[in-house]
């Protein structure tokens, strides 16, 4: 990865605040693609910086879904989809992040029996489960008496 100084560097872009913004908002949190291009957008900057910042490892969609994954781990894989593709991460990076993350009914199984254990009805359990975005199977499984 560059070091700051690299990036900033204004013999590559006249425009040196333009990029200190950009690669700034880069360094302080992990974006997308997709988001990069909205706030180089929405910030009226050069589309050209998004390559650098690609290049660079400033952004990586599919380490954006990893982190995104683990980091929502309450969440069932249909809810992670769902909000890793509404932030423009492609279907393939978004299938190899679900296989990084423990599987979907073993964290479904983890959430209900602590719901269980603060003494919450099964078909309450079941509710926030579906709406947390768990697949049926994981649903049934997660209920499943032993």
């Amino acid at each position: 990865m560059k070091s700051w100084e690299e990036l900033i560097d204004p013999e590559k872009d006249p425009d040196k605040e333009s990029r200190e913004k950009f690669f700034g908002y880069l360094l302080r949190r992990p974006c997308t693609q997709k988001q990069a291009r909205e706030y180089l957008s929405k910030k009226k900057l050069p589309e050209s910086l998004i390559d650098e910042a690609i290049d660079s490892g400033l952004i990586d969609d599919f380490a954006f879904a990893v982190l995104f994954a683990e980091g929502h781990l309450r969440w069932g894989n249909m809810k992670i989809s769902y909000e890793l593709s509404r932030r423009g991460v492609s279907r393939e990076d978004i299938s190899l992040a679900l296989d990084e993350i423990a599987d979907e009914s073993e964290r479904a199984r983890e959430f209900a029996d602590g719901l269980r254990e603060s003494g919450i009805e099964d078909r309450k359990i079941k509710s926030r489960l579906i709406s947390r975005g768990f697949t049926n199977r994981a649903v049934n499984e997660a209920l499943r008496e032993e």
